[in-house]
Formats: C-alpha cells, structure tokens, sequence
C-alpha cells in the first residue's frame, strides 16, 4: 500500500511560452515589486520551512521555453510537485497552447502532479474577456488542472495567492477529495468520512452528539467547541441538508456534508487535517506509518494467520451486517460492510476464482468468509491489517493481537507444539485431469445451486467444522492448483524452490482410468519431493471413483509402498469433506506421508555409511587403545620384577664377601 503523504520539499516549477510573465511573477511574489527589466530565466529561489504558511520548504523554479532550454525544462517539470502553468491574459493563442502543447506535453513526459492555470496581465486583459469561459473547456478536458486563477505582477494582484494555491495543492491537495464539475465529495473520499464517522459514534445511535462532536473537535484540532459554534453548525446543516441533523446530532449525511462545504470555500485543509489524525495519506488509504505498528516478517515456512482475537473480531463484523441474521452476508450486506473501506478486498485479480463455502444460493457464509480473510492473511497480511482498521479496529488497541507467525515448520512438528491453524496445499495435476472438481470437493456446496461459476476455479480455501473436541480450532485449508509452467519454475529457479516451503502439502491428482497418468503423477511427486528437500508430505488423489484396473491397482499399490506414502484418497462425484480431511491429516501426519525418493535414499545410504565408518573407527580404536594399555601394563610389571631380583643378588655378594674376610 503506497505512502503518498505531502512531499518534505515542495518543488514548484512555473512553465508556459516566452513572453507569457513566469519571471516577473516570480520576482513580484518574492520582491512585493514589479521588475522593469527582468532576467530571461532566474535561478532556483528556496524557501524554508519556516516562511511559508503550511510549514515546507519550497523550491520554485523559474523555466524558459527556448528550444535551447529544452532539457533544463523537461528535467524541472518531472522534478516538480505542482506546475504553475502560465498564459498571458491579452494573447489568446498562449491559452489555446496551453490544451494544444502543453498539456500534452507534460502527459508525453510522465508528469502526473497537480496542474494550476494561471492567466498571467490580468490587467490588461479585455473587457469583453471573462477567464471562466475562456478556460472551463481545457478544465473539463484535463483533470489534472486543480485551480485556476488570473494574476497581475504590474499591479501585484494575487501574485502571492499563485504561490500560496500552488503550496496547498500539494500539501491539501483537492483532486482526491472533490469533483468541482458535480460538487461532490469523491468516492474515495466519502468511504473515509464514513469510516471516521463511525469511530466517533461511539454508541452506535447513527448520530453524533454534543459529546461526541466535542471528542471529535478535540481529537482533530485540539480545541472543543464553543456552544454557540456547535448551535451555528447545527443550524448550517439543518437549513442545507434534509435529515442532516436527527435528534440534534449530525447525521452521517450532515457530516460529508460539512465536509464538501470545507472544501468549496476552500478549507481543504480542515478536511485534510482530519483525515490524516485517523491514518490517511493523500491516496486515501491508510498510511504506512500506521500499517506499520505491526511487525509481519517471517521465514517461507511459517505462515500468518489470525489469532483467536482476530477471528473473534472478524466474526463480530460478519454477525453486526448480516442484518437478517440468516448466518449469510447478501450482496448488499457486502457491499455495506466494505463502504467505509477503499474496495472490497476481494474484487482483485489475485482472488478471481477463489473459491469458498456458499449457502445453495451462493452467499456467503460465516465459513467462507472466515476462509477468504485467511487466505487473504497468508497472502498479503498488511492489507488485512488495513482491512481491520477500515472495518472499525479502534486505533489505541494493539492490533499484533489480531495475527500471529506460525512456528517454523521443524518445530511444530514436534509432539509437544502447537500446530498453525492455516495449511497450504499445492495440487500439482497430470496432464488433461480437471483440478475443479478436486477443489469442489473441500467444501460442502462449493457451487451455487441455480448453475456454474461464472469464472474459472484456481484455488479453494475451506474452513471445515467447528473445531476439535479438546478446543483446538479448525483447520483452514488453502489449496493452489499449479499449472505446468507454475510448476516448472517450481522446480527449476531458486525462487521456485523458496516458494515450495511455503507448501505443508503437495497432492498429486491422477485419473485411475489412464495408466500413463497416474505413472506421470508419480514422476512429478518425485520430482517435486526432491527439489522440496525430501521433508514435503505428499499424497496421491484419485480423479473418480471408477475402480483403475487389476493391472494399475497392483501397480499402483507396489508405486506407494516403494515411496512409503499412503494408498490415493479419491474424492466422491458430490462434494464433501473428502479431500479435506486426507490432505489435512498427511499435512499434520509428515512422517508417514514423505516419499522415499532416489535423493532420500541416498542421503540415508550416505549416513549410514558414515555412521558405519564412525563405528569401526571408534573400534579401531579401542583396540590399539587397548593394546597401548596391556603393553605398558607389561612393561610395568617387568620393571617391577627386575627391580626385584638385582636387590637379591645384591645380598648375597656382599653375604659371601663378608664370609671371606679374616677375623
């Protein structure tokens, strides 16, 4: 979601033909005094932060339409945050270039900033001249022209409002938030002064009060209001707007009411200041700085998902608009839900075809909406934070309680962790079997009952049941068909094979009814297996319940006991919780579901082996350790022993020389 807030420097660049009056404006807004002989172009003037009315520093650059000058004017021009774009007011051909040249200039050079027409020697324009008339059709033509405006340097007239317009059309910028042609509010726009609204409506009654308007003047401004501000209010909106005060509270009508009359006498500002204190940037969606309180990095194999907070809160949006209270949201209550939200989160490309439990007429149920918000939160949890806060998530609450991170992969699959409560699933198809029927299969009424969805199926998420018995929570299973391309990048890029850890389970869909594809969906499950890291869980899906032939049954049997995964599941022709529960149980069961492929078993083989070479190490070993040891045992012995023996004899010489001496 981009962050489109106010630049931190406002570069204004003022273009038109030579001799229209961008200099000696420029030079009258800065000097207070009309120059006799201005310079053909001046240099870059910069204005601090703290000598222009909205606080930023600008830059306005003076431009020359020589063919010389060329370069220096396209670079000004695609630099700039707003363009002056001026004509002389006693040269009609100037304002004819201005739709004939220069508009289609600016598109040619990528430059998408506000535009303000400015007819400049409006005091010696013609009597018989009026600029509305004379600029109403280029308006109309081009969007982008915010405001336009006629100014006089001799005379110093509204030389410094150019400016001053051209400052607030990026800071406060109109385009957004109004449509001056049917004085409305944009869509956009009202979607989020309907979202403040209700946050300010703290007691749900559709009205703000006193105290609530008071809690909301302090909010945005820092200052309450005065009674008889409050009663003149009040008095605005009742004369100009039917039902806009009711109860003597501000309706919500009353409110973009207010809001649309800021913005035609030229407030933008109070307009701006409000949405910005709930989170806006000049986009209109929410900014980065507030998406951003939420900390969503993870390695490929964990998973973001709702915690039991978020599908509480969640559940309670569903409950609060399923106004008939059928246990299914209408297309109205849809659209209801999401008005106070830029679009529906699901109208993308990305969720075209995904497919959700239904009630029989194709609604939607608390089920599948639970299961479109995780798939939505495995993809792309940032918008989901958004979507949390466009469906009424007060800001002061911390909202990293709504998500957490699964664990990674390794270790949850240990007995004593918790297991993450979203499983993808990859279902890799052999060639000319149908994955629609198979994705059908995870939910109980997968298709309306009047007919066929109208658009093709490419993925199914369904959460089944209400949980376990012991109080864990169910499942939500997302499966992805992959196509033959998908699946080659699988397999053969680096970034394929990142994306394979993002997979719990791969299925591998087969017709019992052709042999060579089942023989094909073997050699893509080992191929898949081995480019995973021999630790993805696998299974076989039988396309139909026809029984395949003795012949492929025995091969069949022999192909999965080689592999060491189970018999094929096969789905039954109507809908059911089938698929469901064999993916998820060889998701949560790994160690019995992951194939013995030629890598697996080599990698066995290889540590085997060293185990092998460790174990007559360690007994080569022992057994010269051993030998050292009885060799010095020896050698300690013998030392002992001849030590002995020479004190022995020792004695006896000095015994017979002592006998021979003569007494």
């Amino acid at each position: 979601m981009s962050s489109s807030g106010p630049p931190s420097t406002v570069h204004i660049a003022v273009v038109g033909d030579e001799g229209v009056g961008k200099t000696s404006l420029i030079t009258a807004a800065a000097t207070e005094t009309f120059p006799d002989h201005p310079p053909p172009v001046l240099p870059p003037a910069r204005l601090p932060a703290d000598t222009t009315p909205e606080g930023v520093p600008v830059v306005i650059t003076d431009t020359s339409s020589r063919p010389e000058d060329k370069q220096a004017l396209e670079l000004a021009c695609q630099e700039a945050s707003v363009i002056v774009l001026c004509f002389s007011m006693d040269r009609p051909a100037t304002l004819r270039r201005v739709s004939s040249y220069w508009m289609p200039e600016l598109r040619r050079l990528g430059v998408h900033v506000p535009v303000m027409l400015v007819g400049c020697k409006s005091d010696v324009r013609p009597a018989d001249r009026s600029l509305h008339e004379a600029v109403l059709p280029i308006v109309k033509a081009y969007p982008q022209i915010e405001t336009c405006m006629e100014c006089s340097a001799q005379k110093l007239q509204f030389v410094g409002e150019v400016f001053y317009y051209a400052l607030k059309s990026v800071v406060h910028p109109m385009a957004p938030l109004y449509e001056p042609e049917s004085q409305t509010l944009r869509p956009l726009c009202a979607r989020a002064l309907k979202r403040i609204f209700k946050l300010c409506d703290k007691d749900r009654d559709g009205i703000l009060n006193d105290a609530e308007l008071n809690a909301f003047q302090v909010l945005c401004f820092n200052a309450p209001l005065q009674t008889e501000e409050l009663v003149g209010v009040k008095q605005v909106v009742a004369e100009r707007i039917e039902q806009g005060i009711v109860n003597n509270g501000l309706s919500l009508p009353g409110f973009l009411f207010l809001h649309a009359l800021f913005i035609e006498r030229g407030r933008l500002e109070t307009t701006w200041a409000v949405l910005r204190r709930f989170g806006y940037n000049n986009s209109l969606q929410l900014d980065d700085d507030v998406l951003g309180r939420v900390n969503f990095d993870h390695a490929p194999d964990q998973v973001v998902e709702l915690t039991a907070a978020g599908r509480s809160f969640f559940r309670g949006v569903f409950e609060a608009f399923d106004r008939d209270e059928d246990g299914v949201l209408s297309a109205r209550e849809q659209e209801e839900m999401f008005s106070t939200a830029p679009a529906d989160p699901w109208a993308s490309p990305e969720y075209e075809g995904l497919l959700v439990e239904t009630s029989r007429k194709g609604l939607l149920t608390l089920n599948g909406f639970l299961a479109k918000l995780a798939v939505a939160t495995a993809a792309d949890p940032r918008l989901m934070l958004a979507y949390a806060y466009y469906l009424g998530f007060p800001e002061e609450q911390p909202a990293d309680k709504l998500f957490q991170i699964s664990r990674p992969r390794r270790q949850e699959r240990r007995a004593d962790a918790p297991r993450r409560s979203v499983l993808q699933c990859y279902l890799f198809a052999a060639d000319g079997v149908d994955t629609a029927p198979a994705l059908e299969g995870l939910i109980a009424q997968a298709r309306p009952a009047h007919g066929t969805l109208a658009v093709p199926i490419r993925a199914a998420a369904a959460a089944v049941g209400g949980g376990s018995a012991d109080g864990s929570v169910a499942v939500t299973l997302i499966v992805r068909a992959v196509t033959d391309e998908q699946a080659q990048v699988l397999l053969e890029s680096p970034a394929g094979r990142e994306e394979l850890q993002r997979c719990d389970v791969a299925a591998f869909l087969f017709d019992a009814q052709h042999p060579g594809s089942f023989r094909a969906a073997r050699e893509r499950m080992l191929a898949v297996a081995s480019a995973a890291g021999d630790v993805l869980p696998c299974l076989f899906l039988e396309a139909n319940e026809v029984d395949a032939s003795p012949q492929l049954a025995e091969e069949i049997g022999e192909a999965c006991s080689q592999l060491a995964v189970k018999l094929p599941a096969s789905y039954p022709a109507k809908p059911g919780a089938a698929v469901y529960q064999a993916v998820v149980a060889t998701a949560q069961q790994p160690e019995l579901a992951i194939p013995e492929t030629p890598t697996l078993q080599a990698a066995r083989q290889y540590r085997r082996m060293l185990r092998k070479g460790l174990l007559y190490t360690a007994a080569g070993t022992s057994a010269v350790l051993l030998g050292y040891l009885a060799y010095r045992l020896y050698k300690d012995r013998a030392a002992e022993s001849g030590s002995g023996g020479s004190g022995s004899s020792s004695a006896r010489g000095s015994s017979q020389q002592a006998a021979q001496q003569p007494s």
